[in-house]
């Protein structure tokens, strides 16, 4: 099998965009969303310049049901992420362009703390590890990568970054068996979709996520859908929770970049 070519804001960039298959107009309604169906998945952006090693983790990500964009070089991750998230960062130390470490660098202050960082690197000494860690990579593995370790890694990291506790969402409560969310202990009435857009949201509580990441996350990235249909579901998801900083919570928009859901003091 090998991994399928696309587009930045689909799964893998190789330099060649792919044309997913249309989806025939009125199947995106409502009544055709199954919960859990997407939510789980991470969007994961790989910078790698080795186009083997490359098409070979972005085969590992996918098989194993994770979104993955790549990137050749730093400079078209930087270029990328100034319009886009992700969950997840697969980082290579040493790039052509720009070094990883100060990719790492120049992420961090665009993206803050909430997306994890593993750097991979052939460089098998002490202090490239030790620098990678202070300048904040959340992991780091040596090439060459062993298939089953650095999955394992991937979804620890994972679980650190989009699965965020929730105990910490106040006044809001969720019951996640029941799909139901409480606002100071009175159920708010949401369709399927809407309860996964705001435990997307609550989940990365803080961070400013792009259109596409939300569209990937909830829609599926099969589906070709317009952005205004993200803007849309925001507008009443934000009206039926009341994320307008009265009850301590704002989503806000940002132009031409996405949403962040932010705690008002």
């Amino acid at each position: 099998m090998t991994p399928r070519i696309r587009g930045v804001n689909v799964l893998v960039l190789m330099h060649t965009d792919y044309a997913p298959s249309k989806v025939p107009a009125g199947v995106m309604g409502e009544t055709q969303h199954t919960p859990h169906e997407h939510t789980a998945r991470l969007r994961v952006a790989l910078v790698e310049d080795d186009p083997e090693q490359a098409r070979l983790v972005a085969l590992w990500l996918e098989q194993d049901g994770l979104m993955v964009s790549h990137y050749p070089n730093g400079k078209a991750f930087l270029r990328a992420v100034a319009k886009e998230s992700y969950d997840l960062v697969v980082l290579d130390r040493r790039l052509p362009d720009v070094d990883g470490v100060d990719v790492l660098t120049l992420f961090r202050s665009m993206a803050g703390d909430g997306p994890a960082v593993m750097m991979v690197s052939s460089d098998d000494d002490e202090p490239t590890v030790v620098t990678a860690l202070s300048t904040g990579t959340n992991d780091f593995m040596y090439k060459p990568l062993r298939h089953q370790e650095f999955l394992a890694r991937i979804h620890a990291l994972g679980r650190r970054s989009a699965m965020r506790p929730l105990q910490q969402i106040d006044p809001f409560a969720v019951d996640e068996p029941s799909r139901a969310i409480l606002l100071q202990n009175e159920p708010i009435p949401l369709t399927g979709r809407e309860f996964d857009m705001a435990m997307f949201l609550f989940r990365r509580r803080g961070q400013l996520v792009s259109r596409n990441h939300i569209l990937e996350s909830i829609w599926g990235s099969d589906q070709l859908l317009l952005s205004r249909t993200v803007d849309t579901h925001i507008s009443r998801l934000r009206k039926k929770l009341h994320l307008d900083g009265a009850h301590g919570w704002r989503l806000v928009s940002v132009y031409r970049r996405g949403y962040c859901l932010q705690r008002v003091t």
